[in-house]
């Protein structure tokens, strides 16, 4: 028996919080432009108002984009944004849990997204299942590149917040990542990660899915197992009931997750990238500018 828990209020809900991170990030975005922007090497625009800086570094970007720069800004993001060589030189535990939390939530987002336009979006435009492998396997969840990759980014997030949560207890300064605001996104990524579990724990139990298809989502199908075996008079619907309550709690914890990301510690990765463009595109700037004077 397939279940299908998805319908067109969870599309509107999910448009509507997409909105709502968007408009967080550009709400942080519009409060560090009220400072100072020494530190990126910007002189002249501390007296001017959030949003004239704002225009001023979209303009800066579309003119630097095909400019001599664009080399430099790209090996930036690279080593700064994508590497984090400076993180990993500093600190190589507080590198690892970022790298694993950034870009695993990353990549199991993106997964998400094409998951989601393979199950929703294409089949409007009269896609025939056979026609493309990769459609088919974005749309099938126990194909066994999506379950792996699946599964293997939760437990890669799961090292993340391990590794953040046990840095911060041991760490003498108690900063980064065991900061409250901190502490409460590690503790909604942990329960967007076992509310998934279970979910998919239950969607197995009501698919009845055989062990050759359900090991590659390995955790989720032998937690599934477990239940089964611990609770084997348990009806069909009680499974359908237990696995509805989870879903909507997951999907709910994933959304709360993305409005409060922005005011979180982690928007720093997000910006991350940002910084490194403008500590670019200053640079020669404001060395001209010494050398000039």
């Amino acid at each position: 028996m397939k279940i299908e828990m998805v319908s067109i209020h969870f599309w509107i809900l999910h448009i509507l919080f997409t909105v709502g991170i968007i408009g967080g990030l550009l709400y942080r975005a519009s409060t560090v432009m009220q400072g100072s922007l020494a530190e990126y090497a910007v002189t002249g625009l501390d007296g001017k108002s959030r949003w004239h800086k704002f225009w001023y570094f979209i303009g800066k970007f579309f003119k630097t984009l095909f400019s001599k720069k664009f080399g430099p800004i790209v090996l930036s993001i690279i080593f700064d944004s994508i590497l984090h060589t400076k993180l990993f030189r500093e600190n190589k535990i507080k590198w690892l849990a970022h790298t694993c939390l950034f870009w695993g939530i990353l990549i199991l987002f993106i997964l998400s997204v094409l998951s989601g336009i393979a199950v929703e979006i294409v089949p409007a435009f009269d896609y025939q299942p056979g026609t493309s492998e990769f459609l088919d396997a974005l749309a099938n969840k126990d194909h066994w590149v999506t379950a792996i990759l699946n599964e293997l980014l939760n437990v890669v997030i799961l090292i993340g917040v391990v590794v953040a949560f046990i840095r911060g207890l041991i760490s003498k300064k108690k900063i980064g990542m065991m900061m409250f605001q901190d502490v409460f996104l590690l503790i909604f990524i942990f329960v967007i990660l076992l509310t998934g579990w279970f979910t998919e724990a239950f969607r197995y139990i009501i698919e009845r899915t055989p062990e050759y298809i359900g090991k590659l989502g390995f955790f989720g199908f032998y937690l599934g197992r477990c239940l089964k075996n611990t609770f084997p008079q348990t009806s069909d619907s009680a499974w359908i009931v237990s696995y509805k309550v989870f879903w909507h709690a997951h999907v709910s914890a994933i959304w709360l997750a993305f409005v409060y990301i922005p005011f979180s510690k982690f928007a720093h990765a997000l910006f991350s990238p940002v910084a490194s463009v403008i500590n670019v595109m200053e640079k020669n700037r404001h060395s001209k500018g010494q050398v000039h004077s």
